[in-house]
């Protein structure tokens, strides 16, 4: 049995590393993800007297202590990049770039972040080891990019690519983000109106159809329950929401029962789907500009896994990654496992024979991404006129259940 050196990132996105006893990489692999935990990598431990004992008698650098825990959004990520990229092409030094960087922004965050990497880039560290100080606000697969930039020499020209990268990034969640907003606003007014007949004009209503004396319909009758029900027993129904929430939380905290969570989640008749095809399209993206980069394979789709958000999907990538490291092609490693539809995969197997793998892999993440906006748009123009006609009959049910009575009694005159 070997020793194994591993670094990982946690269900929050922490970055964890240490040493496991292992017959094989891959049982390491299988013991963090056991524990919910994203492999980054996992290499043979070497043992090296002469260097551990160099090593302690070397103090370690001391590291800033970060007194703010706001992280950078995705929007501070994209203006940041770009801005890096042009300063670099102008011949700018590093410093004098963060520098310029951080005077030109006016948000406290941004400063604070940058302020620190500026610190620890002029300590020596390289950009992408000071980035990699800031997880929370910096992916793997970004800081990835920065170091096959740094190591190959063209730091700008790689940047210009990850600047590109970002904004489309930014751009496809600000499509889904304002495409969800129109029927979210929709609902959560549908749900304030009803709450409000129910607890608020219905029992005055049907107060006084109640002083008329007379038999009431079912319809009335059911409404009469829901209406005392919401009116004594509203706030527990609540609270009983706001626990099964957290009930919920802490069940997704236990790494298995997360995964069986996430594994339904793609079955479902029209969320699964879309969850699909938006984690094939980040990964392939990502691998594609890692790749293009000059990150080796192996490297690239350790650092692209980190960007899909489904555990299910992101074990099977771990796998496939080491299937690449043992010898396996990339279409042979992600052939058998649920990562890219069987377009996205022949267009993989093409790269590989031609030698452009990177060029055919953006364009299989342009494809998913056009697909992806389409299920969007068809999922929206299904979901607004069936929220119309939900909202519409549960407000037609009330209204019945109120009129009704008033139409017998009307009989009864007559």
């Amino acid at each position: 049995m070997a020793s194994y050196h591993y670094h990982a990132l946690d269900g929050k996105g922490k970055r964890k590393q240490g040493i496991i006893q292992a017959d094989t990489q891959r049982q390491v692999a299988d013991q963090l993800l056991a524990k919910g935990w994203s492999p980054m990598s996992v290499e043979p431990q070497i043992q090296n007297k002469s260097l551990s004992k160099t090593s302690a008698q070397t103090p370690a650098r001391k590291q800033p202590i970060i007194w703010f825990s706001r992280r950078l959004s995705n929007a501070d990520l994209c203006l940041i990049t770009q801005q890096l990229a042009t300063l670099l092409q102008a011949s700018l030094p590093l410093d004098e770039a963060l520098n310029a960087i951080i005077e030109q922004s006016h948000k406290k965050v941004v400063k604070a972040t940058l302020s620190q990497v500026l610190s620890q880039v002029s300590e020596g560290l390289s950009l992408a080891q000071a980035l990699s100080n800031h997880p929370k606000s910096f992916p793997a697969a970004y800081i990835a990019t920065v170091a096959a930039g740094e190591q190959s020499g063209h730091l700008s020209q790689v940047l210009l690519r990850l600047s590109s990268y970002t904004q489309q990034v930014q751009e496809t969640q600000s499509r889904i983000t304002l495409a969800l907003l129109y029927p979210s606003i929709i609902m959560l007014v549908a749900l304030a109106v009803l709450a409000l007949l129910l607890t608020y004009v219905v029992p005055q209503v049907i107060e006084v159809i109640i002083n008329m004396d007379q038999e009431l319909p079912a319809l009335t009758l059911g409404l009469i329950n829901i209406s005392d029900f919401l009116t004594n027993q509203g706030m527990y129904l609540v609270l009983g929401v706001l626990f099964a929430l957290l009930g919920l939380n802490l069940v997704l905290k236990q790494p298995h029962l997360r995964l069986k969570v996430h594994q339904g989640l793609l079955k479902l008749p029209l969320l699964g789907p879309y969850l699909a095809i938006f984690n094939a399209a980040r990964f392939s993206k990502t691998l594609a500009l890692l790749t293009s980069s000059g990150v080796p394979i192996v490297e690239a789709v350790r650092g692209a896994q980190a960007v899909v958000n489904n555990l299910f999907i992101r074990q099977h990538i771990v796998e496939a990654g080491l299937a690449i490291r043992e010898g396996s092609s990339v279409f042979l490693a992600l052939k058998p496992r649920p990562i890219l539809p069987p377009i996205a995969l022949h267009l993989v197997a093409s790269g590989e024979t031609s030698g452009r793998l990177a060029q055919m892999l953006d364009q299989a993440a342009d494809q998913l991404d056009t697909q992806l906006q389409r299920s969007i748009s068809v999922a929206l123009s299904l979901i607004e006129p069936l929220m119309m006609l939900v909202m519409g009959g549960l407000v037609l049910v009330i209204v019945m259940a109120i009129l009704l009575p008033i139409f017998d009694m009307n009989q009864m005159i007559g």
